[in-house]
């Protein structure tokens, strides 16, 4: 089981871009709507997969089933993710710290 942040770049003006990251920033899904299409592209909006741009739960069902996700696999806010790695690199501090 892991966890993905989302990470929403550009949100303006019919403009949208944002990408899926794991743990190590490497990003394994982007999403474009609007200007951001290319002509002959649609984007998991248009398709009906999300509801809307900040749609986690519908791009993560999609993700599931373009196998990218696994089951257990979660995607979260950019800032609850980020919260997420805090708490986790704490925790692996704190379990690799000598004991007295």
């Amino acid at each position: 089981m892991a966890n993905y942040g989302y990470f929403i770049d550009l949100h303006e003006r019919g403009s949208f871009i944002a990408d899926v990251r794991d743990a190590q920033g490497k990003t394994i899904y982007e999403v474009r709507a609007g200007n951001e299409l290319g002509e002959d592209e649609a984007s998991p909006v248009d398709d009906g997969f999300m509801k809307h741009v900040e749609d986690i739960d519908g791009l993560q069902s999609y993700l599931l089933d373009l196998k990218l996700l696994q089951p257990g696999d979660r995607i979260l806010t950019m800032r609850d993710f980020e919260r997420d790695l805090e708490e986790t690199e704490d925790a692996d501090e704190q379990a690799e710290a000598p004991r007295p």
